[in-house]
């Protein structure tokens, strides 16, 4: 519990604060502990801070898995929709934890910067070997690398959607995420056209 308490609170000071101004003093204030106790747990702030970056994205992982399981019997431009629309709802519903990751993303400490690039590889290559079977299932016309390239291309429209989260509405939300499906419905026509 209270390990869980201190990453929680790893998170809000850092999207408050960035990595430099989150202190493990503000930390510890936070959860009511002293900031020896955290040591108890992690041995140093990099620790902490991997183990709560971990976490967040260990969080966003999973639910986009669980998005995946919901939808994998629909179309492929449904899927490539409702992934989009669940990550701005994920988001939307954990600000602390969006902010955090914005802060993190734009700004990564040299000590954690390792660390969120080998989770980024890992989500790009889940995405990509998660939706190859389902490209294929509803255009078997595209090739391997074809479905490669989509589906990058597909993980750059999802960014572009991320990283709107704190500009736009929902309204604005919802119409950038039917204009990046169409993006992707044209991409698809091109690869059966080019056939």
């Amino acid at each position: 519990m209270t390990k869980d308490k201190i990453l929680e609170a790893a998170i809000h000071q850092y999207s408050l604060h960035n990595y430099h101004g989150a202190t493990m003093q503000k930390i510890a204030k936070e959860v009511g502990i002293k900031p020896a106790s955290i040591y108890f747990f992690y041995k140093n702030k990099e620790a902490l801070f991997v183990a709560a970056f971990q976490k967040l994205l260990d969080d966003h992982f999973k639910r986009m898995q669980s998005i995946l399981e919901e939808v994998h019997e629909k179309p492929i431009l449904d899927i490539f929709a409702t992934l989009m629309r669940g990550t701005v709802e994920y988001h939307k519903n954990n600000m602390n934890e969006t902010n955090a990751y914005i802060s993190l993303v734009t700004s990564p400490p040299a000590e954690i910067k390792k660390f969120l690039h080998d989770h980024m590889n890992k989500f790009d290559t889940w995405m990509i070997d998660s939706l190859h079977h389902l490209i294929k299932r509803d255009h078997p016309e595209i090739s391997d690398e074809e479905t490669v390239s989509l589906t990058r291309k597909f993980i750059l429209l999802l960014d572009g959607v991320f990283w709107e989260i704190n500009l736009y509405d929902d309204a604005e939300l919802s119409m950038q995420i039917e204009q990046a499906t169409h993006i992707l419905e044209i991409l698809l026509g091109g690869y059966e056209n080019a056939k």
